[in-house]
């Protein structure tokens, strides 16, 4: 019998763990909602070589997680680390600094992140 009280308490922890693991995983799901999305919209781009430069630029930008490059619609769609920002006047320079116009800056709603081409 106690050999059978053993092996259960052995399994319950064993679903303990697992179990905090999987707990632990949708922190991690959380955190990631929490990411900063914004899109910018980039006048002057033509050809790929134009998004590697934009690409090149964000990239240097402290925070900055992925780039999403639209190069039919200028569209750049930004995402950034969890807790970092960006502003308008720091991808404003940076798009400048690539050698291209800012036409427009916005933070994206939850919903809008799946489209990164939409039109403005």
């Amino acid at each position: 019998m106690s050999f059978l009280i053993s092996k259960v308490s052995f399994f319950s922890k064993v679903a303990g763990v697992f179990f905090l693991a999987w707990a632990l995983s949708l922190g991690e799901v959380t955190a990631q909602e929490s990411k900063p999305v914004y899109k910018v919209y980039v006048d002057g781009l033509s050809c790929p070589f134009c998004t590697y430069g934009i690409e090149k630029k964000f990239n240097e930008v402290e925070g900055v997680q992925t780039i999403d490059i639209d190069l039919k619609t200028g569209a750049t769609v930004i995402t950034m680390k969890p807790g970092a920002t960006l502003d308008e006047d720091t991808a404003r320079k940076t798009v400048e600094a690539a050698g291209f116009t800012l036409r427009d800056f916005e933070r994206v709603q939850k919903d809008e992140q799946k489209n990164p081409s939409s039109k403005k």
